[in-house]
């Protein structure tokens, strides 16, 4: 590629990644502590953040509450300090990153345009199709225990999708990487109950389609090794003690069967329809795509000539990855048929099955915009969606920041044994906020209790 070729690539990168880093960055800083936040909050006025208090919160967490690997995660982010503002917006871009690796099947250039074009697409589809996409990106308990372990599983298995994409020689993936894979393997499968199966399948789908590659040799100890890792840590999620408290032991309540079957059919049916009704949000860029390949020009294979004599029938291509791109999509399905199983249901649970399918969407959608025209739609569609999503963002974030602050601020310092009103919120519940959490009375009463206050009211609402 030429060095104005390169120049162009890098602008078109500098363009998506840093006005959505400071979308990121900027909302972090002004989220507010609601709902579950300020359990995490109040936890750092008692404590203070050390090894020693670290290990107890987990092993509590185990034993008595919630022993998912994000739940330490989010009290991390609670912590005093920009360790939030600042890790939290890397770890949505490290996300939107793997998820563009395993659209592309390795690792996007930033040499190349066409590879921040992808990039571009899968960010929109995946963000426009995640449900509560406010709240996943900017409230930090949605963010530790379903981002964090979302990036975690995507980066054990982005080494599969490479390895099975490039078909690589013995020499791919050294030793050490076989316990690297194991522990990574264990951390990811302690993330979340509904997404250990669909991983272990597209993990366990890469090697046998390794093998069948015809060099056997090219299954390296490090898939196996990961395997191993990913089921160690979902068995030691599955049996963790503290699911039996959690949710006031809601999960010990009824069996997976029993649990399945009184929902009914149509309640069931629902979960899974409600999967189908957020991709169609997507449905914009499969018009494009559809499009695209119809317009395509058929591009004939350079040269070669058929047995026969005959030169072959040119085709219109079909992406090389698309059997990866199929299993990503339904390890997405995979992922919302297991949420049947679970005793708690919201569209919080549905960002792992949105990625993967949105992933492959985009994938699908990239590969059959070849001409010009095409790519040009693709991108202005894609960069709209996400500067409306920025804007959304920022405003509603920079309204109730304030606010936020002000409540915290009131709880805090007024002594023991007092009564206190705190201001609303000046927007209510929507995609991009859960809505005041304060509403709820019960909330208000238990937040009182801990902060030995009388009461907790609302200010009236505004005229």
């Amino acid at each position: 590629m030429s060095g104005h070729g390169v120049s162009r690539a890098i602008w078109w990168w500098v363009a998506l990644v840093l006005p959505a880093w400071l979308v990121l960055a900027l909302c972090a800083s002004w989220e507010p502590v609601t709902r579950d936040g300020w359990g995490n909050t109040y936890w750092y006025l008692l404590n203070e953040l050390d090894p020693a208090r670290l290990a107890q919160y987990v092993k509590d967490g185990w034993l008595g509450s919630n022993p998912r690997l994000g739940q330490t995660w989010t009290l991390l982010m609670y912590a005093p300090g920009p360790f939030h503002v600042i890790t939290t917006p890397l770890l949505e871009l490290a996300m939107f990153g793997l998820l563009t690796a395993l659209a592309l099947g390795r690792w996007p250039s930033v040499r190349r345009a066409d590879d921040a074009r992808a990039a571009l697409l899968v960010t929109a589809v995946v963000a426009i199709c995640t449900p509560q996409i406010g709240p996943m990106l900017f409230y930090r308990p949605f963010t530790g225990n379903y981002v964090f372990g979302l990036v975690l599983n995507l980066a054990w298995l982005v080494p599969y999708r490479f390895h099975a994409e490039a078909a690589r020689s013995a020499r791919a993936g050294s030793i050490w990487w076989a316990p690297a894979l194991f522990l990574l393997g264990v951390a990811a499968g302690m993330c979340n109950e509904h997404t250990g199966p669909a991983f272990l399948g597209l993990g366990g789908l890469a090697l046998v389609h390794t093998w069948r590659a015809g060099a056997r040799g090219v299954v390296k100890a490090w898939m196996i090794a990961g395997l191993v890792g990913l089921a160690v840590g979902y068995v030691l999620l599955i049996v963790a003690p503290g699911h039996a408290h959690r949710y006031a032991g809601l999960a010990n309540q009824a069996g997976i069967v029993e649990r399945i079957t009184s929902r009914g059919i149509g309640a069931n049916l629902a979960v899974i329809g409600a999967f189908a009704l957020y991709l169609a949000h997507a449905v914009p860029w499969i018009g494009l795509g559809i499009v695209g390949r119809i317009t395509a020009p058929i591009t004939p294979p350079a040269q070669s000539i058929t047995p026969s004599g005959t030169p072959p029938v040119a085709t219109s291509t079909w992406p090389a990855n698309r059997r990866a791109l199929v299993g990503l999509g339904l390890a997405g399905l995979v992922c919302t048929v297991t949420l049947l199983a679970s005793p708690k249901l919201g569209p919080r649970l549905y960002l792992a099955s949105v990625a993967l399918a949105g992933v492959a969407i985009a994938g699908w959608v990239h590969a059959q915009l070849v001409t010009r025209w095409s790519q040009v739609a693709c991108s202005v569609l894609s960069a709209a969606v996400l500067a409306y999503g920025g804007w959304r963002s920022v405003t509603v974030y920079r309204a109730i920041g304030p606010v936020g602050e002000a409540r915290l601020r009131i709880i805090q310092d007024t002594p023991d044994g007092q009564a206190v009103v705190v201001p609303r919120y000046p927007v209510g519940a929507s995609r991009w906020f859960l809505g005041d959490d304060l509403a709820v009375e019960t909330l208000r009463k238990a937040l009182a209790r801990d902060y030995g206050l009388t009461a907790i009211e609302l200010a009236p609402p505004a005229k």
